[in-house]
C-alpha cells in the first residue's frame, strides 16, 4: 500500500495529480485546507514490482541483495518453520543475528542495513549491538507515567484496546494521578468488557456514542479536575473501509487527543498495510500487545519502518495486574534474539 500527500491550488488540480501519479484505483484518505491551498491524503496498492520488460534487471537486483547475506542465512532456511527459537548462545556473532532476524522473517534488506549499521557502530554482537542498530533505523517514543493531554486508542478488532486503556489508566493511578476510561465503542460486548475492567481497578467508565457526546464529556472532565488523565477507548475497524474510518477520525478530532495505534505483534506482511492506512487518523506511536505469542517480529518491524510509528509500550499479558512495558530499542533487540525481554547484564544498556 502506497500513501502520499499531494497539496495544490485547487482540489480539482489536486485530483489531477493523484490519478496522475497514483492511477484512478486510488482511494482518498482526507483532505484539508492550508496556507498553500488543498492537501489531500491519498492510497493506492502498490505498482507490480516488475513487467515483462524488466523482469530480468529485478531479479538481478533481488539476487545480489540476496548474496550479501547467503552464506549468514543458511542455517535459519534450512530450520524447519515449526521449530523453537534456539536458546542464546553464550557468544553471539555476526552471523547468528542475521540467522535470529532471518527467524523473524525480516525481509533481508532490512536484516543487511541492521547489520551493517550495527557493525559499523562497534562493539561485541549481542543483544546490545543489535540494539543501537535498531535505534538508528527505528523510533522510540514510551508513554510518560502521567499522560498529559486525552489518548484515544485506535486499531483493528480484537487488538487488545480495552486491556490497554485500562493498564494506561491504572499506569497514571499509580504515578499519582486521577484517571477516567471513556468507551466510545457502545457495543454491548463491548461495554461489557471495559464496565468489568473499571470494577476490577475500581474506576468510573464514561461512554460516548458520537463524536459530539464525546467532546462534551471530556470537556466536562476538564472542568471538574483539569489534571485528570483521559484514555478513550474506541471499536476496533476495518482501516480499508472508507465510512468506519472516516466516523473514527471524526471522533478523534473531536476529543483533541493523541491517537495511538494498538496492533498485536502477529499478522505478518498485512501489517505494513494496515499501519499504513491508520496513519491517516495521525497517530504518531503504537502499542504493541500480544508479544507472548508472537514467535515472528518480522511483520511487526516492517510495518514500522515502513510507517514511521514510534514504538511506545508493549504487552505480553492480557492480565490488567500486568502493566504495558515501555518498547526500547534495546528490550526489543532482547525479544529478537531470546524471545523474551530479560534485563541485560550490569553495566549494559537497559
Amino acid at each position: 500500500m502506497r500513501v502520499r500527500t499531494f497539496t495544490a491550488t485547487t482540489m480539482p488540480d489536486a485530483m489531477a495529480q493523484v490519478r496522475a501519479e497514483m492511477g484512478e484505483d486510488a482511494v482518498i484518505l482526507s483532505s484539508q485546507r492550508s496556507k498553500r491551498g488543498v492537501e489531500v491524503k491519498a492510497a493506492a496498492e502498490r505498482k507490480p514490482a516488475q513487467t515483462l520488460e524488466n523482469i530480468d534487471s529485478v531479479y538481478g537486483r533481488l539476487a545480489a541483495l540476496e548474496a550479501e547475506l547467503e552464506r549468514r542465512l543458511v542455517a535459519a532456511v534450512a530450520e524447519p518453520r515449526i521449530a523453537a527459537p534456539r536458546a542464546a548462545p553464550e557468544t553471539w556473532t555476526s552471523d547468528a543475528i542475521a540467522a535470529r532476524l532471518a527467524f523473524h522473517e525480516l525481509p533481508i534488506p532490512l536484516i543487511a542495513k541492521l547489520i551493517r549499521t550495527a557493525e559499523k557502530l562497534g562493539g561485541e554482537p549481542g543483544p546490545a549491538w543489535l540494539g543501537q542498530a535498531l535505534d538508528a533505523h527505528l523510533s522510540f517514543q514510551p508513554l510518560p507515567p502521567s499522560l498529559e493531554r486525552p489518548i484515544v486508542l485506535v486499531g483493528p478488532p480484537g487488538a487488545g484496546k480495552t486491556a490497554c486503556a485500562a493498564k494506561l489508566a491504572v499506569r497514571s493511578v499509580l504515578a499519582g494521578r486521577a484517571a477516567t476510561l471513556i468507551t466510545a465503542d457502545t457495543s454491548a460486548g463491548a461495554a461489557n468488557q471495559i464496565e468489568a475492567f473499571a470494577d476490577l481497578i475500581r474506576m468510573r467508565v464514561e461512554s460516548a456514542e458520537t463524536p459530539r457526546a464525546l467532546a462534551a464529556v471530556i470537556d466536562r472532565l476538564r472542568t471538574e479536575d483539569p489534571d485528570r488523565a483521559i484514555i478513550v477507548d474506541t471499536a476496533g475497524i476495518n482501516p480499508f473501509d472508507p465510512p468506519e474510518m472516516a466516523h473514527l477520525r471524526d471522533l478523534v478530532e473531536a476529543a483533541e487527543a493523541e491517537p495511538i495505534l494498538v496492533t498485536p505483534a502477529l499478522g505478518g506482511a498485512d501489517m505494513e498495510d494496515c499501519a499504513m492506512m491508520f496513519t491517516a487518523l495521525g497517530p504518531k506511536r503504537l502499542i504493541v500487545t500480544r508479544l507472548d505469542i508472537a514467535r515472528r517480529l518480522g511483520g511487526l518491524l516492517q510495518a514500522a519502518t515502513v510507517s514511521g510509528l514510534a514504538f511506545a509500550q508493549g504487552a505480553a499479558s492480557p492480565y490488567i495486574a500486568e502493566t504495558l512495558e515501555p518498547l526500547n530499542p534495546f528490550s526489543l533487540a532482547r525479544r529478537l534474539l531470546t524471545g523474551a525481554a530479560e534485563p541485560l547484564q550490569a553495566g549494559a544498556p537497559s
